[in-house]
Order: C-alpha cells, then sequence, then structure tokens
C-alpha cells in the first residue's frame, strides 16, 4: 500500500511539473474553470428569484447539489478521463506491454498514471461551493446525514471509476470506443440538476446505467436528510457488485490482448 501511495505522489508530482511547462496556458484554464463555475452558481440563484422550490429541492440543496458536481466531476477530469483515454490509446499502438512488464498492477497503472493537476481546482471550487450550501443547511445536518453524505459520495465515485473501466476496457475488442466515453461525458453535464426533473427513463439511467445520478444527486440529498439507511446499504451493496464486476471484465480484457 505504501508502495503505491508513493507512486501517486510521484506520479502527481510529474504531471505538476509538465503543465508549470505551459504557464499561460495554465492559467487560462484557471480562469475558465472560475468562469464557469460562478456562472453556474449565478444561474442557480437567478433561477431562485422567481421560485422557493424546484420539484421539492431548496436553493441551498440546489447549491449543495451544485457542489458535489464539482467534485465529481473534477475528480473524473483529474485523473480517470487523461488516464483511460492514454490507457486506450496504448492498447491501439500495442504499447501497452510496457506498462504490463512493471512489478505494479496493472490496474493501477491504467487508472492513476497520468492526471490533469489543474483540475484540483475544480474540486476545491467543488468543496467551497458545497460548503456554502451546507452553510445553509446547518439545521438540517446530522452526524447521520454527515456520514450518509460521505458514504454515497465515496460510492458515487467508485461507480463511476468501475463504469469508466469497463468502457475503456472495450478497447480490448473495439478499435476506438471514443464515441461511447463522449456520451458518459454528456451524461455528466446532466448531472449538474437533480435526478428528479428529468423524465423518467432517463432517470432510470442516470441511476443505473450511467450512475451520475448516484454520484450527485444522492448524497446531495442524503446530507439534507433525505436519504433512508436503507438507500444508503442498497448503494454501498450495488457499489461492491459494481467494483468486482469490473475488476473481472479487466482481468477478461486483459487476456484479449495480444500487443
Amino acid at each position: 500500500m505504501t508502495r503505491y501511495l508513493r507512486l501517486l505522489r510521484l506520479f502527481i508530482r510529474t504531471e505538476l511539473q509538465f503543465a508549470l511547462e505551459y504557464r499561460v496556458n495554465l492559467v487560462l484554464e484557471i480562469m475558465q474553470m472560475i468562469v464557469v463555475a460562478g456562472t453556474s452558481v449565478a444561474a442557480v440563484l437567478i433561477l431562485f428569484t422567481y421560485t422557493d422550490v424546484m420539484n421539492g429541492w431548496t436553493l441551498a440543496q440546489m447549491v449543495v447539489l451544485l457542489g458535489v458536481y464539482y467534485m465529481v466531476q473534477g475528480a473524473e477530469e483529474l485523473v480517470m478521463q487523461p488516464s483511460f483515454q492514454k490507457f486506450m490509446e496504448h492498447v491501439r499502438d500495442g504499447t501497452l506491454d510496457f506498462i504490463l512488464l512493471k512489478p505494479v498492477s496493472s490496474q493501477f497503472m491504467v487508472s492513476f498514471r497520468h492526471f490533469q493537476t489543474v483540475q484540483i481546482l475544480q474540486v476545491l471550487l467543488g468543496l467551497v461551493i458545497t460548503g456554502v450550501g451546507l452553510a445553509q443547511l446547518a439545521s438540517a445536518v446530522t452526524l447521520g446525514s454527515a456520514v450518509a453524505f460521505a458514504l454515497t459520495l465515496a460510492c458515487g465515485f467508485v461507480l463511476i471509476y468501475a463504469l469508466l473501466l469497463v468502457l475503456s476496457t472495450l478497447a480490448f475488442w473495439f478499435v476506438r470506443v471514443d464515441n461511447i466515453l463522449a456520451i458518459f461525458w454528456a451524461f455528466i453535464d446532466a448531472g449538474r440538476f437533480p435526478v428528479d426533473i428529468y423524465p423518467g427513463w432517463l432517470r432510470i439511467t442516470m441511476s443505473t446505467v450511467i450512475p451520475v445520478g448516484i454520484a450527485v444527486t444522492v448524497p446531495a440529498k442524503a446530507i439534507a436528510g433525505l436519504v433512508d439507511v436503507q438507500t444508503v446499504g442498497l448503494i454501498f451493496l450495488a457499489t461492491g457488485v459494481a467494483w468486482a464486476l469490473s475488476r473481472a471484465f479487466w482481468k477478461h480484457g486483459l487476456r484479449s490482448y495480444t500487443g
């Protein structure tokens, strides 16, 4: 475990050094993130000048949801997106052999080798926005709801990782799976709004096939005390199953790789 933590630290430091080589580009990306997050919050504030509740969601709950969304999106773009895209390139080019020969877990290497370090800012912006929303929900937050929030948020991260691992593993059989991933990115963007407001078929899709609804909406509801213990337990169980299935699928795909 210690060795993997040291590797993670080394990967992050290396990627940060690479990002700092292009400092103007880094500054522009930071400015873009701040503008996008600011306009999203402004849009929610403007929306709630015309109503106090949107489909059962108050302003404070919507701000928390938006913060969770930026944490989830930031974490996904920080490590999952660049790592899995590079992995698919390795499969197409036949250079995955160099990763498989290393004395560490191949799944770890393809999942966490590459970072877009600037996305750390998006995660931090998400934390700040979530904190602002929680300040307005202080009276509704309990120890139980805080634990439910932490558990469902962690499960959301794992579910998205498991799905991306499965989609990326398809590269062992298909030349390009970028179009499938493009659909996934579109669903991630839809997660900035509560899954409850979408039509039934889309709500089910965003809660099962593409688990962005669980990753974003459920933690925002949990911190407000709107998720019961049974739901948290069910999500925890589903996350364990998804993790096991994705890992088994990865091992199956790896046996199909010929270099």
